[in-house]
């Protein structure tokens, strides 16, 4: 003979699963927000990536150009000296031969 519960056994049963849906509807609430946000953070830091990307690749430019810049005031030194070297060995030889 199958034994049956009460209507209130029924219902208290009913009552416990109830508010465990509901506990697992909140859950999952705060789940969907919580990947909704990791979305979004693993968009922004790709967006970051990208523009860090970007920026290192116009220093490597800007590198380049100082450098070119610095050595620019070098070089002019290096061709004064030896304007004044090739017109004082050009004087000399010129007063020797004269």
């Amino acid at each position: 003979m199958p034994e049956y519960i009460t209507r209130e056994e029924h219902e208290a049963v009913i009552s416990r699963i109830d508010a465990e849906d509901a506990r697992q509807d909140h859950r999952l609430e705060k789940l969907e927000a919580t990947v909704e946000n990791i979305a979004k953070l693993t968009i922004a830091v790709e967006k970051l990536a990208v523009s860090m990307d970007k920026m290192a690749k116009e220093q490597e430019k800007m590198t380049t150009r100082i450098s070119k810049l610095e050595a620019e005031p070098g070089e002019n030194w290096h061709k004064a000296v030896w304007i004044v070297l090739t017109a004082l060995i050009g004087a000399a030889v010129g007063y020797f031969l004269h």
